[in-house]
């Protein structure tokens, strides 16, 4: 072989490695990808168990930025964030954003309403019926936490689609039609068109206090979970000493 052979042969061999390597590389950083993105939903799914949610909540967020496309990461979002709002609907405190007293009502329905947009993100993305049945049905329970009733109708009426017996949903759904306004079922009103034109002109031009955006409600969240977990912390410690208390005296 000639020397001008040698030197085609020998930079065909190097491009072939470097394309070899390049290919490695690729799926090497793929699969390490994959592996963080699956960690995260694993300790967040841990954190949700032990009853921290809010943490829980931050894990799934952190895997969604390495895959905005895992639907098992959107649906344990919307499953940590619909425990928040629970526990902060529950709550007594009221909180001052801007000034103004922002109710515990008025933060859990800003998170109430992402969950749903989590569920809803899995229920556009998928297939599998019976995961779509959940899903409908967790955006239902949302919008049913809410009292917006009509939207939970729409959801609950979505979900049976792909489960017709789950009771459940069912029983969900009968109350939320119950709760309906008169109006929302087709009944009640003035029967008037410009009548109720003008109501809702009112109503809409209300100001709309209370408001706030997504970033100032998660602020106010974790500063609701962090006192939450304070307190949790001091009548841990109490129960502690009172253990070593009562051991003492039996010794």
């Amino acid at each position: 072989m000639s020397g001008l052979k040698k030197l085609i042969y020998l930079e065909m061999l190097l491009n072939n490695i470097r394309y070899f390597l390049v290919t490695c590389l690729f799926f090497a950083t793929g699969l390490l990808l994959g592996q963080k993105d699956a960690m995260n939903i694993y300790d967040g799914n841990k954190l949700y168990y032990d009853g921290r949610t809010i943490d829980a909540t931050d894990r799934y967020r952190e895997a969604l930025k390495i895959n905005p496309n895992n639907q098992k990461a959107n649906f344990n979002l919307g499953n940590s964030l619909y425990k928040n709002a629970l526990q902060i609907k529950a709550s007594k405190q009221n909180f001052i954003q801007g000034g103004k007293k922002v109710t515990p009502d008025s933060l859990a329905a800003l998170v109430f309403d992402e969950a749903a947009q989590s569920f809803a993100q899995v229920a556009n993305s998928i297939s599998n019926k019976d995961t779509l049945h959940q899903a409908w049905h967790n955006i239902g329970n949302c919008y049913l936490q809410k009292k917006d009733y009509g939207q939970a109708v729409d959801a609950y009426k979505k979900s049976l689609k792909f489960n017709p017996k789950d009771e459940e949903t069912r029983y969900n759904l009968a109350y939320a039609l119950k709760n309906m306004p008169k109006d929302k079922k087709g009944g009640g009103g003035s029967g008037n068109p410009k009548e109720e034109d003008k109501k809702d002109q009112k109503k809409n031009a209300a100001p709309q206090q209370n408001q706030m955006n997504k970033d100032q409600a998660e602020q106010l969240l974790k500063a609701l979970m962090n006192q939450e977990k304070k307190l949790q912390d001091k009548r841990k410690q109490k129960q502690e000493d009172a253990g070593k208390t009562s051991v003492d005296k039996d010794w």
